[in-house]
């Protein structure tokens, strides 16, 4: 047996060297001196539980007393938040189709893209020359309509195709001619 010189504790096992408690180096021999570290300590007994009363039903009433009846909250839908209403279903409003007056008027400018293609495809065989011309004319009309008042005349991209092919159509054809008048110069200045 040995013993601590510091805390007085008594340590029956031999192996020991150093205090757990303090870390002091044991001393051979019982401490006749110290007291019973190793004892269970008793503590006092618990102090007796307290009884709650049950709770008390809440009163919601308008302070009617306890022989009132209790008024349970109204419950919300689920769902949804507590002051959303619930939605109403209205049927969508009829397609606004525009009426024929509303409809703009492209007569001029489709003629003028189909004379300027006319030009331009079978131009080259006969008549090229008036359909460039037509196709020209017709658009620079369209065009014209469509300025002065865009709310009944449309086309515009019609009508300048149609100017396009037209005008493309005029300048080779033109091109051809001078070249011709050209050549019939030269021919009659070389008898």
């Amino acid at each position: 047996m040995k013993h601590c010189p510091t805390c007085s504790a008594n340590f029956e096992d031999d192996d020991l060297g150093y205090c757990t408690d303090d870390g002091t180096p044991l001393l051979a021999g019982a401490n006749p001196f110290a007291s019973d570290a190793q004892a269970t300590k008793v503590f006092p007994e618990p102090p007796v539980t307290a009884v709650i009363s049950p709770p008390r039903a809440t009163d919601y009433g308008l302070g009617g007393g306890p022989s009132a009846p209790v008024a349970q909250p109204q419950r919300p839908e689920p769902y949804r938040w507590a002051n959303e209403t619930p939605p109403v279903w209205t049927p969508p409003p009829p397609p606004a189709y525009p009426s024929a007056s509303q409809q703009q008027q492209q007569t001029t400018a489709i003629l003028s893209l189909v004379f300027g293609i006319a030009a331009i495809t079978f131009g080259w065989i006969c008549g090229g020359l008036i359909l460039g011309l037509l196709a020209l004319i017709l658009g620079l009309v369209s065009l014209s309509q469509i300025k002065r008042t865009p709310t009944r005349y449309g086309g515009k991209p019609m009508a300048i195709g149609g100017m396009v092919t037209g005008g493309i159509v005029l300048l080779v054809h033109l091109a051809i001619l001078a070249i011709w008048i050209v050549m019939l110069a030269i021919g009659s200045a070389s008898r």
